[in-house]
């Protein structure tokens, strides 16, 4: 995630890249716009603060929050006992091991920012694991306060994709339950 302390929006330019790297564009066809994600695929977030003025003093993560809705199987993917129904409430948690706290919202926690007074940025130590096969609305939010010569700002900002794992179904178990992968 990334954004530039000057920007008029909110909004976070954002990129998923991949083991190497790489920006993963989203998918088309049928999935156009969803980022689709693969069984064990890993999920870590990097911040980066811009200013192009070179104005920065500090950058503090106040806060941010990944949330996933869960969207209901569709009967073109999912033919059967699936159709109608939704998956868990994050591709990230284990059903067998969820515990309070462990649902549709996931705290990347919080941090100080470290770089130059023209870029810094924070890496949180969060790592989530895909691990459950369904699609998903994901959003994101983040709270910073910025400072600079000028002051103290505080800035909410925000993306709002799309994202599936694997084909978005999910076989169901012996007892028609489906299972996480």
């Amino acid at each position: 995630m990334s954004f530039d302390i000057c920007q008029e929006s909110e909004r976070l330019d954002w990129t998923f890249l991949d083991a190497e790297h790489q920006p993963v564009k989203p998918a088309t066809g049928l999935e156009t716009g969803q980022f689709v994600f693969d069984d064990g695929d890993a999920m870590r977030l990097n911040v980066v603060a811009n200013s192009y003025q070179g104005q920065l003093s500090s950058v503090h993560i106040i806060d941010c929050h990944l949330m996933h809705r869960p969207v209901m199987f569709s009967k073109r993917g999912n033919p059967g006992q699936l159709a109608g129904t939704y998956p868990y409430p994050s591709p990230f948690f284990n059903p067998a091991t969820m515990v309070n706290g462990q649902g549709a919202t996931f705290s990347f926690g919080q941090g100080q920012a470290l770089g130059t007074a023209a870029q810094m940025s924070w890496d949180s130590d969060a790592a989530l694991i895909i691990r459950n096969r369904g699609r998903w609305e994901i959003s994101f939010v983040m709270t910073v306060a910025i400072e600079t010569a000028k002051g103290l700002e505080y800035r909410v900002f925000s993306f709002d994709p799309e994202g599936q794992v694997t084909t978005g179904a999910t076989p169901p178990d012996d007892d028609g339950v489906a299972t996480s992968a």
